[in-house]
């Protein structure tokens, strides 16, 4: 009986450690993909403080990824880009661009920090996109992470300075709404296409639009800010893969809260390299945005099946 219960044990054992590894694994590959996103951004504002359009830099990083994703989409023939929801593809893509070319005017306009926590605001807009697009009713309880992330969002943008909702607080705050939908989308397709068909879809419609604005305000830097560029659009695409191996491992609702560690990473990077240091009401405004953002995705992920990632 001795050598047997050994072997049971060991079993339970091996089984723990195994699920141990594997919340591991999601944890650092969605950390990886949020200082990834974080890079991005440092890039971003390295490419506009030397005279780049906002119309190239968007262009560029998505010319870049699509590059990538079709090479990826070749490996096995296109199969994956087969599609039953054009529409959604269509949203996500439009909503998802404009995310990000109000989030790049951000970052010209405000500190790196401030752009990116009220971009990644977006998940206190999901359930009120969710509540007007999808007519999913919003729990009361979710009601409180929505109000506690508004009042961080005031603090971010200090109703007391002279200069109250300045232009680039208005940029980055219509990022966070734009990308709200953008996931609420993304929710939708996630359920039926494929991580190859989503990704190509949005760089495709990305590229379309921006290449004629592109043109009209074409930039022509040095090699290095070209080499940024490129780069930001390489990691794009590995940001967005390190979340699919994660979403692959633990469900998305588990891994919610690590969302705002990109507002963490682009903290850190806007000070080491940049200088800034928020001010106490900034610092505030952003524990404020992150707690009501948290407690708004979770609460409202854990009874909408629709809006969980199931990437194939």
């Amino acid at each position: 009986m001795k050598p047997y219960g050994n072997f049971v044990d060991g079993i339970i054992i091996f089984e723990y450690m195994t699920d141990i590894d594997k919340t591991t694994k999601a944890v650092v590959s969605t950390l990886l993909g949020f200082l990834m996103l974080a890079s991005i951004s440092v890039f971003v504002k390295l490419e506009l403080r030397s005279g780049a359009s906002v119309e190239w830099i968007v262009f560029i990083q998505f010319l870049t990824s699509f590059i990538l994703i079709t090479i990826l989409a070749a490996r096995n023939r296109f199969t994956d880009l087969k599609t039953s929801k054009l529409k959604y593809h269509i949203v996500r893509g439009v909503t998802g661009v404009l995310a990000f070319s109000l989030f790049t005017v951000a970052i010209s306009k405000i500190p790196l920090v401030n752009a990116s926590l009220l971009n990644n605001s977006a998940p206190i807009f999901i359930p009120i996109v969710t509540l007007m697009w999808l007519k999913t009713k919003i729990d009361e309880k979710i009601w409180w992470g929505i109000a506690i992330g508004f009042l961080g969002i005031v603090f971010i943008l200090d109703p007391s300075a002279d200069d109250f909702l300045k232009p680039g607080d208005l940029f980055g705050l219509g990022s966070g709404i734009s990308l709200a939908i953008a996931y609420v989308a993304l929710g939708i397709l996630s359920k039926t296409e494929s991580f190859i068909s989503i990704i190509f879809y949005y760089s495709l419609i990305s590229v379309i639009i921006f290449l004629p604005l592109a043109l009209l305000n074409w930039s022509n830097p040095y090699l290095i800010i070209w080499s940024y560029a490129v780069i930001s659009g390489v990691m794009f695409v590995c940001y967005l893969f390190f979340l699919e191996y994660a979403y692959g491992l633990l469900p998305a609702v588990k891994l919610a809260p690590l969302n705002f560690s990109v507002v963490v990473f682009t903290g850190i990077l806007d000070w080491i390299i940049f200088g800034h240091v928020p001010n106490m009401l900034s610092l505030l405004g952003i524990i404020l945005v992150i707690v009501g953002g948290i407690l708004a995705i979770v609460m409202h992920t854990k009874d909408n099946e629709e809006l969980k990632p199931n990437w194939h």
